[in-house]
C-alpha cells in the first residue's frame, strides 16, 4: 500500500469508476488512507463492496455506488451521491476494458463497446462531475490513460483509439475550467502488475512469460504496480500540484520515449 500517513485528503469527496478492481481498487484503498471519502464506483457492485469493506477496515470512509459510466444516468446519480456526501474534490476515472482485435478484425459491437467505456465514460463524468467539482471549492480529475494513449500496438485498434482520443478530451477539459478552478490530468502506465494487463496474460495461459517479455522490453527492465499509480493519483490529487493541468504523465518506466526514439 502507497503512503498516506499525512491524510493529505482529509475531508474531501472523491469519486473513482472502476473501482472494485485491479488499479481502481488500489487507488480507491490509497485515497481512503490519506483521508478522502471514497465513492466506488462500478458495475460489479458486489466488489466495490467487498473494496469498501476493506477501507472501513482500515479506519477509512466510503460507499459503493453500483454505476454503468456508458449510462448517463447513473452518472447523474452517481453525481448526485457525492453533492450528498459533501460535494467533490477528486474524481478517477479508472474505468476501461480491452479488446484484442487487430482493426480488420473488430466487430462494430466490441468497437463501440471500448469506445462507450474508454471514452463516453470519462465524458460524461467529466460533463456532469466539473460544475459539481468547481461548486465543491474545486478540485483534481484524474484520467488513467495508457501508453497505448501514445503509441500504437498491433492488436488494439479500439483501445488505442479511445486511449489517444481521451488524452485530447481530457486536455479540452483542463483549459475550458481551469478558471473554475478544476484540474485534469491523464496518468498513463504501461503493463502493470494490476488492471487490464495482468487479465490479458492470464488469460494466453502462460503469464510469467508474458510479463517477462514485457517487462524486458521497458527501458526499467521491470512492471509498473499499483503503488506507482497511486502515488501518481494522489500528487495530482492534492495540493502539491496545483499548477500542474492538462498534462500526461507518463507511468511506464521510459517505453513511450524509448518507441518514440525509434521512430
Amino acid at each position: 500500500m502507497t503512503s498516506s500517513s499525512e491524510r493529505r485528503l482529509a475531508g474531501r469527496v472523491a469519486i473513482v469508476t472502476g473501482g472494485a478492481s485491479g488499479l481502481g481498487a488500489a487507488v480507491s484503498q490509497s485515497l481512503a488512507a490519506a483521508g478522502a471519502r471514497v465513492l466506488i464506483a462500478d458495475i460489479d457492485g458486489a466488489a466495490a463492496a467487498r473494496v469498501i469493506e476493506r477501507v472501513k477496515t482500515a479506519g477509512g470512509s466510503g460507499e459503493a455506488i453500483v454505476t454503468d459510466v456508458t449510462r448517463e444516468a447513473d452518472v447523474v446519480r452517481l453525481m448526485r451521491a457525492a453533492e450528498e456526501a459533501g460535494g467533490l474534490r477528486v474524481l478517477v476515472l479508472s474505468a476501461a476494458v480491452e479488446i484484442r482485435r487487430n482493426l480488420t478484425e473488430i466487430s462494430d459491437e466490441e468497437w463501440q463497446r471500448v469506445i462507450d467505456v474508454d471514452l463516453k465514460g470519462p465524458f460524461l463524468c467529466m460533463k456532469h462531475g466539473i460544475g459539481l467539482m468547481a461548486r465543491s471549492g474545486g478540485g483534481s480529475i484524474i484520467a488513467l490513460g495508457s501508453t497505448l494513449g501514445a503509441i500504437g500496438q498491433p492488436g488494439y485498434a479500439a483501445y488505442c483509439a479511445a486511449k489517444g482520443a481521451l488524452v485530447n478530451l481530457c486536455k479540452q477539459a483542463a483549459i475550458e475550467h481551469a478558471r473554475d478552478g478544476v484540474r485534469v490530468n491523464v496518468i498513463s502506465p504501461s503493463a502493470c502488475e494490476a488492471g487490464l494487463f495482468l487479465r490479458v496474460a492470464e488469460q494466453s495461459g502462460d503469464a510469467e512469460r508474458i510479463k517477462r517479455m514485457v517487462a524486458d522490453s521497458v527501458p526499467a527492465g521491470r512492471l509498473g504496480n499499483s503503488d506507482d499509480v497511486c502515488e501518481a493519483v494522489l500528487f495530482l490529487a492534492g495540493d502539491v500540484s496545483t499548477y500542474i493541468n492538462g498534462t500526461v504523465v507518463a507511468l511506464d518506466g521510459g517505453l513511450a520515449a524509448r518507441r518514440q526514439s525509434l521512430g
